[in-house]
């Protein structure tokens, strides 16, 4: 019996791939587990490289390219239609475990609590450019109250690297046909925002996985196009999020002020000046980095103050 499925999505993963998957193989566990790759029409080696270790490890891998790109949230759900483990450990293919026992610790919370919709836990970040390490980087999210933690979930600042999720409680409270209906390509947080609010969660307040930050990284693509949509369908979730579970007044504010405070260095950033007109006016209490973005917006002049302020 399969306990548990590591959910491996990759796309062009090829430089990273490997010490991926030596950190999968590495995990010290008593229980059986899989390895369910979907890969999204990688054009690099990135399945040459996995398939060298599926001859290795035959009965460990399930490998499947998709017949075209179906983007990020797509994806995840056909992986996950294709695992048969009682729980979901979902990793990209350029993340990595950190400790040798962190599906063990996961997984040992999970089966003690059926309510449970996922463990969360601590994560590095390392910085691949610059070669540097932010350690246990969420650790401050994890130590909070539960309410807090709720709280950071449905802003969009809670991180999402090391949680391993009950996989039924997937299928019953994540309504995945929606969200890609709704052309929504964000995964993890419609997943982890209908789960806790849903389900019971736990959290280990431990550094397990490493999170690695370079410019591939969907979450870190350059230009402003690609930020904008994913600000607009994080703007989309949380409206829809306010109203099927009845968000208070204090939490739409402090989402607001976010959103449009992130918006306005976006548009000082990337020196898009109507937008920026229009976003500083939706800002009731303006500091002084919110000015100075505004002006970046407006001149390139102030395009280096916006990357140090």
């Amino acid at each position: 019996m399969i306990e548990l499925s590591v959910h491996l999505l990759t796309y062009n993963s090829g430089k990273h791939i490997e010490e991926t998957l030596l950190s999968i193989l590495k995990q010290n566990v008593d229980f059986n587990y899989e390895i369910v790759v979907g890969d999204d029409c990688s054009t690099d080696n990135t399945l040459e490289i996995i398939k060298q270790y599926s001859t290795k490890h035959p009965k460990l891998f399930k490998i499947k390219k998709n017949e075209s790109q179906l983007g990020i949230l797509r994806n995840f759900k056909a992986t996950l239609d294709r695992c048969s483990g009682h729980y979901i450990f979902d990793i990209a293919g350029d993340d990595l475990f950190k400790s040798e026992f962190a599906l063990q610790k996961m997984v040992d919370i999970l089966k003690h609590d059926d309510s449970l919709g996922f463990v969360d836990s601590g994560s590095d970040k390392l910085f691949v450019k610059k070669n540097t390490v932010k350690s246990f980087y969420n650790q401050e999210t994890l130590k909070l109250s539960k309410e807090a933690y709720l709280d950071k979930i449905l802003l969009g600042q809670a991180a999402s690297i090391g949680v391993c999720f009950n996989k039924k409680h997937l299928y019953n409270f994540v309504d995945f046909d929606y969200y890609i209906n709704q052309g929504i390509t964000i995964e993890d947080y419609p997943i982890i925002v209908d789960l806790a609010m849903n389900t019971n969660f736990e959290r280990i307040k431990e550094s397990l996985h490493i999170y690695r930050v370079h410019e591939a990284s969907y979450s870190q693509k350059k230009s402003f196009e690609s930020h904008y949509c994913l600000k607009q369908q994080m703007r989309q979730l949380f409206d829809f999020y306010t109203e099927k579970y009845n968000l208070n007044k204090g939490l739409i504010d402090t989402f607001n002020s976010h959103y449009y405070k992130e918006l306005l260095f976006l548009t000082g950033y990337f020196e898009e000046k109507q937008l920026g007109k229009d976003t500083y006016k939706m800002i009731p209490n303006k500091s002084i980095k919110d000015y100075i973005h505004f002006w970046a917006s407006q001149n390139s002049l102030f395009r280096k103050l916006v990357s140090i302020i």
